[in-house]
């Protein structure tokens, strides 16, 4: 057996679904152990697919490691690499003549045959003004498309209900000019909206969901047509549709429940399917079972929303649809009682008014007229003191809340994960690891990957798993 030895080498790698995977499992094959895997993005001002720098600590005997290092340059995924030789550090680059050319369309046409034993899935998220949806065989996504809808054709629509079939259209005129044959689909999942409070897992739409789903309560967000607009082409070809981990995954304690005041309950709204995902991920990284990590994870979008992860289940987190939590782009987040009651009180606004000051019209908007954290940084940039006060106060914040999530977990916390939107910024999650990471090592997930994560909830049911079913 020869002397195991830690090595740090550092990575630049494309932001691709599925590169952590890739890097760490070529790292293990190569008969190394990843003691410590860090992952930042970088900043992207020219939009595209952008780079994140990977730091990871190694342990081995079995391989060289320029020899591991020269064989994942051949990654498509990998941009560069850096490492220590004989106390200096050497960064080797891409072969010019394989470089990676970053795209920056959002799909690629044709799309190639199915393969022979893959699956077929076909994701759809809807969001306020546009329509995502992919395409992926198995994990590997063949189309991935964004479609920005005329806010005027939008408004025109008398409820969101109504907006079904011009963005149904929108999906399947994009698939047909893509060559994609429907018959060769598996399966389709759609984001869910706000049904009735359920656990965790993988759901077959049947017709009360759908029943649900058509409610004054469940459709007042767009995300609700996910799943209308996924069954609704899943019966046109006999092919089962799932929704994965809706916002209204409730898992919390009974403890979490009670506010103080019979007659109000908290309730658990939340960003479940990624929440979820990046859990399952890091838990994969880190070589462990999901249900078997208790992680802190804060979701950092137009909503944040913190949750306390314990051995598969979500037993806390802060409903921002409601206005608890930390303040964010665009909400209140939690406001002292009193104040809002008298502002409610003063004939001043009225009911509408003031649910659009905390849910849409609060926060880093209200402050600053902007809820775009690419401007608010422009602000900084330019010397606006009071910009800079109020990003780090809302990172403030978040620290706060992951602090009380550390308590629920009672202090045994395997991580604290940073992702979504708002942790492409590094300002942004530096003012959070500086406050957090003495209480767990931080892992930074920039951005979303809900399409990868609604593909993955059907596949697991595809090769063998339970759909659960809705009641």
């Amino acid at each position: 057996m020869g002397t195991q030895k830690t090595e740090r080498v550092e990575l630049v790698v494309l932001n691709k679904p599925g590169v952590l995977d890739r890097v760490a499992g070529h790292i293990r094959r190569e008969g190394w152990n990843i003691k410590r895997l860090a992952v930042d993005e970088e900043e992207n001002p020219g939009g595209g697919v952008g780079t994140s720098r990977m730091k990871i600590d190694i342990e081995g005997t079995h391989t060289k490691l320029a020899q591991v290092m020269d064989r994942i340059l051949n990654l498509d995924c990998v941009v560069n690499i850096a490492m220590l030789q004989n106390k200096k550090r050497i960064v080797r680059q891409r072969p010019q003549d394989t470089a990676v050319q970053i795209p920056v369309c959002e799909s690629a046409v044709p799309v190639p045959p199915k393969k022979p034993l893959s699956f077929r899935v076909l994701a759809i998220n809807p969001g306020s003004t546009s329509t995502k949806f992919s395409l992926y065989d198995d994990e590997k996504a063949v189309i991935t498309k964004t479609i920005r809808h005329d806010a005027a054709l939008l408004s025109r629509c008398a409820s969101i209900l109504d907006q079904k079939e011009p963005r149904r259209d929108c999906i399947m005129e994009s698939l047909a000019e893509a060559g994609v044959t429907l018959s060769s689909l598996d399966a389709v999942a759609g984001r869910g909206g706000l049904l009735k409070p359920i656990e965790s897992g993988t759901y077959l739409i049947n017709q009360k969901m759908l029943e649900d789903l058509h409610s004054a309560s469940a459709a007042i967000h767009a995300s609700a047509l996910g799943a209308i607009i996924a069954a609704e082409i899943a019966s046109l070809l006999s092919i089962p549709a799932y929704v994965v981990d809706p916002v209204v995954v409730d898992e919390m304690d009974r403890n979490a429940k009670l506010t103080g005041m019979p007659g109000i309950e908290r309730s658990s709204v939340f960003h479940a399917l990624n929440q979820k995902a990046i859990a399952r991920r890091l838990a994969g990284e880190l070589g462990m079972p999901y249900e078997n990590a208790r992680f802190v994870v804060a979701h950092l979008g137009g909503g944040i929303t913190v949750g306390a992860h314990r051995y598969g289940r979500v037993i806390d987190v802060n409903d921002a649809l409601s206005g608890e939590g930390p303040f964010t782009p665009e909400r209140t987040g939690t406001i002292p009682a009193i104040p809002l009651i008298n502002m409610c009180f003063s004939s001043e606004y009225t009911e509408a008014e003031m649910i659009e000051k905390v849910t849409a019209k609060g926060g880093m908007k209200a402050y600053l007229g902007t809820g775009d954290l690419q401007n608010v940084q422009k602000m900084i940039n330019d010397g606006d003191e009071f910009a800079a006060l109020v990003l780090d106060s809302m990172a403030y914040q978040v620290s706060k809340e992951i602090g009380a999530m550390t308590a629920v977990l009672e202090g045994l916390v395997d991580a604290i994960v940073l992702t979504g939107g708002l942790a492409h910024s590094t300002r942004f999650t530096g003012a959070i690891k500086q406050r957090v990471d003495k209480l767990a090592p931080v892992h930074v997930f920039p951005g979303e990957d809900e399409m990868l994560a609604l593909v993955s909830g059907a596949l697991r049911v595809l090769r063998g798993g339970q759909a659960l079913c809705y009641r």
